[in-house]
């Protein structure tokens, strides 16, 4: 087992940098697979019934890369203390049966079975390798999902492979909630982002799936397809959504419609108007404006907040939840998912400041502060005790919304809201004061 080496390129997961990643990788792709796959071999031991396949580093080399049995080789040298199992919370049910095991079963898993083949029969190894686990017969083990079989498809046979290579860019350089990483380089719906970048390309001023993924991340909309991207990746994006007649997915993430296509396949364009001489020709409007108290003007300030940071999971569910919100419609409703938006918004913030001596969302005696003082804190924090100037003026509007016990959106306020009975609020007035406050929701979370 010592001599075994993990595959760090294996199909199943983005190439990692070491053993220990790669066996990360694995259990994030498919946990209870590997967990089962454990338990059974530190009841049973190693059953020879397969052998693992080994590509050997050649003549005098001493490597021995795993290209077949990666997930039985992982689990054996995690059992036996041969990897590193700081990065993986392993089960307590399965830590108290590893203490409880003897010498004797080391002993009989010290050495499994391998077939050993030079580094000339890769092409070998690589057709038995893939038919056992890509062509999806049922007689297959652990076969492979759709992210391992396109990986395969490009990395071994050269084929073009757009979602997977915009997935991979997002997972480098994108914007994301680090716990989706390991998973989704794993295990992502890539026919659904594939489907939604034919249609998001043009959109973008680009003219296919694979010039959207060659060009990502230098984008037009680059948040607003990130959050596509994330939103395929939860399955809160699917076939449906992206066909459905009625409502433009896209259009909900802010990426704007495509311009009408005349006869030709092309944009029409009409003539530019006659301009007397000497008259100077008026400049191209712009989108129209709309009143702050119109729900309009929080459907805009909602689709540009792209949260950033750690244990920001609940609040994107909130913002998607509020964004399907009507405020003309259900104000109270809104505002109950934008007090739960602040809230989390301050515990995250608290938590990325908390080892250099930031606010605090807890007292001496571990119990919580009052939301108000904590986002006074905050505010302090992001405005440097207010010597940052800049920030002073952009925060102004939300402290004074918040602070004020009398105005509509202040903590006291949305407290009553949930416990008095009589309390309520109007439209507009809610669309004003989102306005006012929604400038410490992004600096909580920029």
């Amino acid at each position: 087992m010592k001599d075994l080496t993990l595959d760090v390129a294996n199909f199943r997961t983005r190439r990692q940098s070491s053993e220990e990643e790669a066996l990360t990788a694995m259990v994030s792709a498919s946990p209870d697979r590997f967990w089962a796959l454990m338990e059974s071999l530190i009841q049973d031991g190693y059953l020879p019934t397969e052998s693992i396949l080994v590509i050997s580093g050649g003549p005098g080399s001493s490597e021995l890369t795993v290209k077949e049995g990666n997930r039985r080789v992982a689990a054996l040298k995690l059992i036996r203390g041969l990897l590193d199992g700081g990065l993986v919370q392993i089960p307590e049910s399965i830590k108290r049966s590893m203490d409880d095991l003897d010498d004797a079963w080391a002993k009989e898993n010290e050495e499994v079975p391998c077939v050993v083949y030079m580094p000339s029969e890769s092409d070998i190894v690589d057709r038995i390798v893939t038919l056992a686990h890509g062509k999806g017969e049922k007689a297959g083990r652990d076969q492979w999902n759709a992210v391992a079989r396109a990986r395969h498809n490009r990395d071994a046979q050269g084929g073009s492979e757009p979602g997977l290579d915009l997935l991979e860019k997002y997972l480098e350089s994108g914007r994301l909630v680090a716990s989706r990483v390991a998973q989704w380089s794993g295990d992502y719906p890539l026919s659904v982002l594939e489907e939604a970048m034919k249609r998001l390309a043009p959109r973008l001023d680009l003219r296919s799936a694979r010039e959207l993924a060659d060009t990502y991340p230098d984008v037009p909309h680059r948040e607003e397809l990130e959050q596509i991207i994330t939103a395929v990746g939860t399955k809160k994006v699917v076939f449906p959504t992206i066909r459905a007649r009625h409502r433009d997915f896209a259009l909900d993430y802010g990426i704007p419609a495509q311009p009408e296509a005349g006869a030709t396949g092309v944009p029409e364009t009409t003539a530019p108007p006659e301009v007397s001489p000497g008259v100077t020709p008026s400049a191209p409007s712009h989108p129209k404006a709309v009143s702050a108290t119109d729900p309009r003007h929080v459907k805009a300030l909602l689709r540009r907040f792209s949260p950033r940071g750690s244990n920001r999971e609940k609040l994107v569910t909130l913002r998607d939840e509020a964004k399907k919100l009507n405020v003309a419609d259900t104000p109270h409703a809104f505002c109950f998912v934008l007090r739960s938006m602040f809230e989390v918004s301050a515990k995250a913030y608290c938590n990325d400041h908390a080892a250099t001596g930031g606010p605090s969302f807890h007292k001496a005696d571990g119990s919580e502060r009052a939301l108000v003082d904590v986002l006074r804190d905050i505010t302090g924090h992001l405005t440097k005790n207010k010597k940052d100037k800049t920030m002073v003026k952009e925060l102004h509007g939300a402290m004074t919304e918040l602070g004020q016990p009398d105005r509509l959106l202040s903590v006291t306020s949305m407290n009553q809201l949930i416990h008095n009975p009589r309390f309520s609020v109007q439209v507009g007035d809610v669309c004003i004061a989102v306005g006012n406050v929604f400038p410490l929701l992004e600096a909580m979370n920029a």
